[in-house]
């Protein structure tokens, strides 16, 4: 091996198993730059993309719907719950999509909660702003890999992968899972004076 080609492949950051899902400090290399405040954004990211976009943002509910609650997120959740309710969402600007969002209410939350059932196009965040007894768990990040189901979700053409963040927000312990995908359009259509 040539000494340039030793120096190349000690200085690229590892890359994380695909759908591997990671803090921040983890994978801030790999996240491209203008990209990485938005996924950082410590806040509301509805009031962040309200601001980007202005008046031209639309929010738009896609699908609310019962599925299935997969053993992985059933552990993440800890819960026992075998079904959830599934609500997709999108922030779009332009008639472009910038941000889709899923989130999962396994049926024992809802039952506590089930008013999340009755969102309609009312946004998660700031819902749970008003509710007041939300915590949220540490943001987690992934390269979401083409093929997978969460990025076929956010966007069905084919393309490279795409970052996202999810949380776990515990309502008086009553767990929620949002999923945040950030798709190419948000970056194209944010002057980079304000990513």
């Amino acid at each position: 091996m040539h000494g340039s080609a030793v120096i190349d492949a000690v200085s690229r950051p590892a890359r994380p198993k695909d759908g591997a899902w990671l803090g921040l400090e983890a994978c801030s290399s790999l996240i491209p730059p203008r990209l990485l405040p938005w996924l950082a954004e410590p806040g509301l990211l509805t009031q962040r993309v309200r601001e980007a976009g202005g008046s031209a943002i639309e929010f738009r509910l896609l699908r609310l719907a019962a599925a299935p609650l997969s053993a992985d997120l059933r552990a993440r959740l800890q819960v026992s719950d075998t079904g959830c309710l599934l609500r997709e969402v999108e922030f779009a600007c332009g008639g472009e999509r910038w941000i889709y969002a899923q989130s999962v209410f396994p049926d024992s939350s809802l039952a506590r909660y089930p008013w999340l059932a009755d969102l309609g196009d009312s946004p998660l965040g700031e819902a749970l702003r008003r509710v007041g007894n939300a915590e949220r768990e540490p943001l987690e990040y992934c390269e979401v890999p083409d093929g997978s189901p969460l990025a076929q979700a956010a966007r069905p053409e084919v393309g490279a992968p795409v970052w996202a963040r999810r949380a776990v927000y515990r309502l008086a312990g009553a767990p929620i899972l949002v999923q945040e995908v950030f798709l190419p359009a948000l970056l194209r259509g944010v002057p980079s004076r304000e990513v």
